[in-house]
């Protein structure tokens, strides 16, 4: 049988290639775009420019499921806590719940503050 924190961090293991393909898109797009940017000024053109910042552009939202993704393998890490400290699965079902409640009411409360 796995302990809380093997299956926890197998879990935070299978998000690591999101996370980098999302860096990874993150700077493409910030680099392509700054080329754009730098080769619309070269030439002069408009067009290839307002397309460079565009594209750098894009980088935002992959930067934000990136920090998403984070807070997520961050969650799963202060499930582990309670996790290892019960000594039954009854025990282990009460801190759960009540851990999952403060997060959830937290998560909630920040967003609905946004």
């Amino acid at each position: 049988m796995r302990t809380p924190a093997e299956v926890i961090s197998q879990a935070i293991k299978e998000n690591r290639f999101p996370e980098y393909m999302l860096y990874i898109f993150a700077c493409l797009f910030v680099v392509a775009g700054m080329a754009l940017i730098v080769w619309s000024i070269y030439v002069r053109g408009t067009i290839t420019g307002v397309a460079g910042v565009a594209l750098s552009g894009l980088s935002w939202p992959a930067y934000n499921a990136t920090r998403e993704l984070r807070a997520v393998n961050v969650m799963l890490r202060m499930l582990e806590v309670p996790l290892s400290m019960a000594q039954t699965s009854e025990e282990a079902a009460k801190m759960l719940t009540e851990t999952f409640a403060q997060l959830f009411t937290r998560e909630m409360t920040k967003r609905a503050g946004k």
